[in-house]
């Protein structure tokens, strides 16, 4: 800008220019790049919620209007301070926090408007408004933080307590097949064992007699049991293959062996009393004869 004896007289373009000093001097220079501005501005929320805004405003001299941009302003960066804040204390506490979280581009969009047309009649062109951080307070974040996680732990139980409900049913239906799956076994394992007792009476008849007494099978049923039970009496006569070994693995976890004990009167005289015993339940001593076809009915 070049004044003439202390009066404006034109403006300079870039390059080698000569003045008439001292008639003629320097008033000053105006810069047409795009200059930044960075500012923060607290205030409050509809929700009564304070809130720290950062903006950053970039401006730049209009070309066309130099004389404006110099004369007008003597601090440009001032001015803008100004009008930003007072746009954003006059429009944020109208809004509610997640309102302003929500509608940052329309709030920099009217920062811009109203920046922009007040700043043109002073030679300045609003290039960006720009809303760059929202910052609550650190204990109001922590309270939205805590009301979404428990929003979405609400959202959560009745998928979880589905889950729950689903794994509990099929549990008790794979323990119902478990246990019916166990009967048939037992069932076919006595009939097995039935089976095999007719085969030996069968081989007996074969050889000797046609018809075997009561009690000759209730003796043979009640002392091939008692061999059972001495069998069973170690823990894993009646386990499967994967339950011993899933017991043995238990043992070996807890560090130490299960130890048990019972102590028996192992004599022929205990054989004896048990099929006595078992003879009494069934109704008594009989000497009435079974058939061999009937040795099924037993199990």
């Amino acid at each position: 800008m070049v004044e003439r004896f202390g009066r404006y007289d034109r403006t300079l373009e870039p390059g080698v220019h000569l003045l008439k000093w001292p008639m003629e001097r320097e008033a000053g220079r105006v810069g047409v790049r795009i200059h930044q501005l960075d500012l923060h501005c607290e205030t409050k929320s509809k929700d009564h919620v304070f809130v720290d805004v950062r903006v950053s405003i970039q401006y730049q001299a209009n070309s066309n209007f130099l004389f404006e941009a110099f004369y007008s302003l003597e601090s440009p960066t001032r001015q803008l301070t100004s009008q930003t804040l007072n746009v954003l204390r006059s429009n944020l506490p109208q809004m509610d926090l997640d309102d302003i979280f929500s509608s940052q581009d329309s709030i920099a969009l009217e920062l811009h408007r109203t920046l922009n047309g007040n700043m043109n009649k002073y030679g300045y062109t609003i290039q960006h408004a720009l809303l760059t951080r929202i910052h609550p307070n650190d204990h109001v974040k922590q309270s939205m933080n805590e009301m979404e996680a428990s929003k979405r732990m609400k959202e959560a139980m009745p998928h979880k307590a589905e889950a729950v409900k689903i794994e509990c049913v099929k549990n008790a239906e794979a323990r119902a097949e478990r246990a019916y799956l166990n009967g048939v076994g037992v069932a076919r394992e006595r009939r097995a064992i039935a089976k095999g007792m007719r085969d030996v009476v069968d081989s007996v008849n074969d050889s000797f007699i046609s018809t075997v007494s009561s009690k000759g099978v209730m003796d043979l049923l009640v002392l091939t049991q008692y061999f059972d039970v001495l069998t069973s009496l170690n823990g894993t006569g009646s386990m499967s293959w994967q339950e011993k070994q899933d017991a043995e693995n238990a043992v070996e976890r807890k560090g130490k062996m299960a130890n048990s004990s019972l102590i028996l009167n192992y004599m022929p005289a205990t054989v004896q009393q048990l099929q006595r015993t078992a003879r009494e339940c069934f109704g008594g001593v009989t000497e009435d004869t079974i058939e061999v076809e009937n040795l099924l009915d037993i199990s």
